[in-house]
């Protein structure tokens, strides 16, 4: 038998946390269930993380077979949502399903953005209506993110902005974006301009995934005459990287 399997729960505890990672894994699977169950419980979440990040990528699904599904909720918390995806997007699809819906949402839309579309869908299928729309903001929100990182220009979400919201900073100057998800940009405008307006921003640019209203566009024509620098572009993958590119620098010029 492997060392613990009759000691104190406290110290097993402490030895696992001392231990370099794959010999806690080792000590870990020598225990009888009841009492590994009793020693995850007595970790924290950062230290269940710790053990859960140790095995290679591709090849985590077998560490992951040690811990229960409430241990890795419960890591998943521990660690920012990129790492936690990491780990979770290599479950087995049926425990995947299991413990989806339980994890918080920045950690499911980073999740998201690992799996290709299939596995996608099947996951945002096991939630509820508002919960997988809103997981697919979330989603969106984090591939605008990206883009507008492509172009070389600093991306931050800025301090209690709602979801969708963030601002961009390049060449000095402060652009305020806002994304909006299965809209044509008529119910997006207003939010642009307040948070261009409460972020003191030089401009505004509000992105969505379906063509723009051509009333959008006119009120944003006026706009700019007016000098009210606003512009709105459809954005739905890295296709439309280009127009994004070019509506930016439109703002910053």
């Amino acid at each position: 038998m492997l060392p613990g399997g009759m000691m104190p729960i406290t110290q097993l505890a402490v030895m696992i946390r001392q231990s370099p990672p794959q010999s806690a894994i080792s000590m870990l699977n020598g225990l009888p269930q009841e009492r590994l169950a009793a020693v995850t419980a007595a970790m924290t979440a950062g230290e269940l993380a710790r053990l859960m990040l140790a095995g290679k990528p591709g090849d985590r699904a077998r560490v992951l077979e040690t811990f229960t599904d409430q241990d890795v909720i419960r890591a998943a918390a521990g660690i920012t949502p990129d790492q936690a995806a990491t780990v979770v997007a290599e479950l087995p699809d049926t425990r995947l399903r299991r413990v989806f819906g339980e994890l918080a949402e920045p950690v499911r839309s980073a999740v998201l953005s690992r799996l290709p579309g299939e596995r996608r869908d099947e996951l945002l299928s096991t939630l509820g209506g508002n919960r997988a729309h809103d997981a697919r903001f979330e989603l969106y929100v984090r591939a605008v993110t990206g883009a507008l990182q492509r172009t070389n220009a600093d991306v931050a979400v800025p301090d209690g902005a709602p979801v969708g919201i963030l601002c961009v900073r390049a060449y000095q100057r402060l652009i305020a974006v806002a994304a909006h998800l299965g809209a044509d940009g008529r119910a997006g405008v207003a939010a642009v301009e307040d948070a261009a307006y409460r972020l003191r921003a030089g401009g505004a640019l509000l992105v969505t995934d379906e063509p723009v209203d051509a009333e959008v566009r006119r009120y944003c024509a006026e706009a700019r005459d007016r000098g009210r620098p606003l512009h709105t572009v459809a954005w739905a993958d890295q296709r439309d990287d280009g127009q994004l590119k070019r509506t930016l620098a439109a703002l910053f010029s």
